[in-house]
């Protein structure tokens, strides 16, 4: 199966040079840490889907001395649980700073713009939340899986994706995943997937559309009460 990389300029295909001039500039702009792309494909059964990854996180990882690529196999069911992962494949964004941002499948399409802002985040400062958000945020002291469905093509999931990923970074209890709905259409149908962003939260309570981080926040202290 090939995969097409839909990127920043809207072509189609790996990094174009112009889009690697524009991701090195945001890079060298915000990484003012070390950040590791942790990647969990099956290596005894590669194919086209997990090669041509493997070479989009390589040409990522080129473009700033702060970036690491560390490739792993899902079928080492030790090292799956000791990231908290379940589906294969996954790419893990980590820092030494607090998050768990992941994701299930290739972001590609659309979905590329929250992979790099997951890369920005974990390697800056940077929580774009309203600082009342933040302080509710601090008060979960449960566990919260949040994982959003998504397809590359949905221009709305990238918004989505972005408001779990950066709750995550306020709360160590709060755990994000991007997942592919059309690649895991297995666990979509069991989710009741029909349009995205789906979100759902602790396989209790779930959603669609890309609600403001207010009206988020609001969804997973449902499942809190």
């Amino acid at each position: 199966m090939l995969i097409l990389f839909e990127k920043i300029g809207g072509k189609v295909g790996l990094i174009s040079e112009q889009d690697k001039e524009y991701l090195k500039n945001e890079f060298d702009k915000n990484l003012k840490r070390e950040v590791q792309l942790l990647y969990f494909a099956d290596q005894e059964n590669e194919s086209d889907y997990t090669v041509q990854t493997k070479e989009l996180l390589e040409e990522l990882v080129s473009l700033n001395e702060n970036l690491s690529l560390l490739i792993k196999d899902c079928n080492d069911e030790k090292s799956m649980k000791s990231e908290n992962l379940t589906l294969c494949p996954s790419i893990k964004v980590k820092s030494k700073r607090s998050g768990f941002m992941n994701f299930y499948g290739v972001p590609a399409g659309h979905e590329f713009s929250s992979f790099i802002e997951a890369i920005n985040d974990m390697g800056s400062d940077n929580l774009p939340l309203s600082e009342d958000i933040i302080e509710d945020l601090k008060q979960i002291d449960e566990s919260v899986d949040i994982k959003v469905f998504i397809t590359h093509g949905c221009p709305h999931c990238p918004g989505a994706v972005r408001n779990a990923h950066t709750f995550s970074l306020v709360n160590d209890n709060i755990k994000s995943s991007m997942v592919d709905a059309n690649y895991f259409d297995k666990i979509s149908r069991e989710n009741q997937v029909s349009s995205v962003p789906h979100i759902v939260i602790n396989d209790k309570v779930s959603f669609t559309g890309n609600m403001p981080p207010r009206m988020f926040l609001d969804k997973i202290r449902e499942v809190l009460k």
